[in-house]
């Protein structure tokens, strides 16, 4: 690659998340990603603490949380920053998949920026925006109460091998086995070599031969730089190295072997774990009873016949539950008479298993379990390093005490590996490596050091 190509990762260097991967063709300019950094905001803020959203980026600025770039943003998000408006001097974003760390800060894009994402990818945010108050982009103009436009966002899906021309620049999306359906990598054919972009992957999913097929296209592009996440390279192995069929058989196990209530928590987007209790649900002979939130979002992907979901309102295997509310949401009011309350779980509890998430755990109040039920906790586990983390741990098992109920911890990663990252990376062989979304840059093998903000000339 020569000097008209640049790379400049402005979130995703030495942190995990936050990617914000811009490549530069001459007077072409993209984004690979635009999401938020854990680690960056954690320094600042904390729960309750979080950065001010009436003053957009104000707040993000003055920390050095997010890239000072001229053209690249709304109003709305400058008003109170010392950066004026001035119209878009980037040329598209593209969006690996729907995880917060890589779309968080896509609300405050200037939306005649295209936006390219997949088609599964914008049906989860469109549901994770509508039943909750998170916001990414706007289908059509908006008049807010003060009278100004949030205008809509220029938007484009694709599918996995779609070609996406950018001025000189074309990408190819190639889809990848992630914990949230919807995953892709990217091929970035620029005018002096190929650009191969991860996104996040893993080999022990459900279906690892399409993050295989991402490794083999860009092996045979001849990649000239690859752009990989290394979120589990560490010196030693910090979560257990568990597959998805693993997590099935144990928590199967659990399930057949537990006659009182059993509670299942798993990410919200992990549709995957989702797939695996409605199984365990079907062979045991139990209800899985899931949340509004979980039911909405798979009434808006029923469609998508290759992800093989079931319709929540008709599956005899599973039960809505709704929370007894003072007042319910528009779009959780159609669920409403198809819904099963804590009087139901309390009187089938031995014959359930419980979607319950942590934000929740108040509703075994209601139901008051027998003692003697289970927790199959289906999320990464807690890490010392990690306060926040470790404090959630205890709190919940403290409710698991007191409702004299085992735990379980059987979770399946959305990530790779060290062993599997470098073993992509071998086959991959491009000449040029660049770790993202890593803590240890430093253990990956011979590699681009690179900084946040930092342009790099390939």
């Amino acid at each position: 690659m020569g000097s008209t190509v640049s790379l400049t990762v402005y979130g995703g260097a030495n942190e995990i998340g936050g990617n914000k991967i811009l490549v530069e063709d001459r007077k072409t300019r993209i984004f690979l990603d635009f999401g938020q950094s854990f680690s960056l905001l954690d320094e600042y803020f904390v729960d309750w603490l979080q950065p001010r959203d009436r003053f957009g980026l104000k707040d993000y600025f003055a920390l050095d949380l997010m890239p000072q770039l001229s053209g690249l943003y709304n109003k709305q998000a400058l008003e109170d920053t010392r950066i004026k408006y001035s119209e878009p001097e980037y040329d598209a974003i593209f969006i690996s998949h729907p995880h917060i760390d890589h779309v968080a800060h896509l609300r405050f894009l200037d939306p005649k920026i295209p936006l390219y994402l997949g088609e599964t990818c914008k049906t989860i945010l469109d549901s994770v925006q509508e039943t909750t108050k998170a916001f990414f982009f706007n289908e059509e103009d908006e008049e807010k109460k003060d009278g100004s436009v949030i205008e809509r966002n220029a938007l484009g899906t694709f599918r996995t091998g779609k070609k996406i021309k950018v001025d000189g620049i074309e990408v190819t999306p190639v889809h990848v086995d992630h914990s949230v359906p919807g995953a892709y990598g990217f091929i970035v054919e620029t005018s002096n070599g190929v650009i191969a972009y991860s996104g996040d992957l893993r080999k022990h999913g459900n279906k690892p031969e399409m993050t295989e097929e991402f490794v083999e296209t860009a092996r045979k592009q001849d990649a000239d730089v690859l752009i990989i996440e290394g979120t589990r390279v560490s010196a030693s192995e910090k979560r257990k190295n568990h597959t998805e069929s693993l997590v099935r058989s144990e928590s199967s196990k659990v399930c057949e072997n537990c006659g009182k209530l059993i509670l299942a928590m798993r990410y919200p987007k992990d549709l995957d774990r989702f797939k695996t209790f409605h199984e365990i649900a079907k062979k045991t002979g139990k209800k899985l009873v899931i949340s509004l939130k979980t039911a909405h979002l798979l009434l808006s992907l029923k469609e998508d016949e290759a992800l093989g979901l079931p319709d929540p309102t008709k599956d005899p295997a599973i039960e809505i539950y709704q929370r007894e509310m003072k007042q319910y949401k528009k779009w959780e009011k159609p669920f409403l008479d198809k819904c099963v309350d804590a009087d139901w779980v309390k009187k089938n509890q031995k014959d359930v298993i419980w979607e319950l998430d942590f934000t929740q755990l108040q509703e075994l109040v209601d139901v008051n379990p027998s003692p003697g039920g289970s927790c199959i906790h289906s999320m990464s586990e807690p890490f010392e390093e990690d306060p926040s983390s470790q404090l959630q741990d205890e709190i919940l098992h403290n409710w698991l005490d007191r409702f004299t109920m085992e735990h379980y911890q059987l979770h399946a990663s959305g990530h790779a590996g060290k062993d599997e990252i470098f073993e992509m990376i071998k086959e991959i062989d491009a000449k040029n490596l660049i770790p993202v979304h890593t803590q240890e840059a430093k253990l990956f093998p011979k590699h681009i050091d690179v900084k946040n903000g930092v342009e790099i000339d390939i």
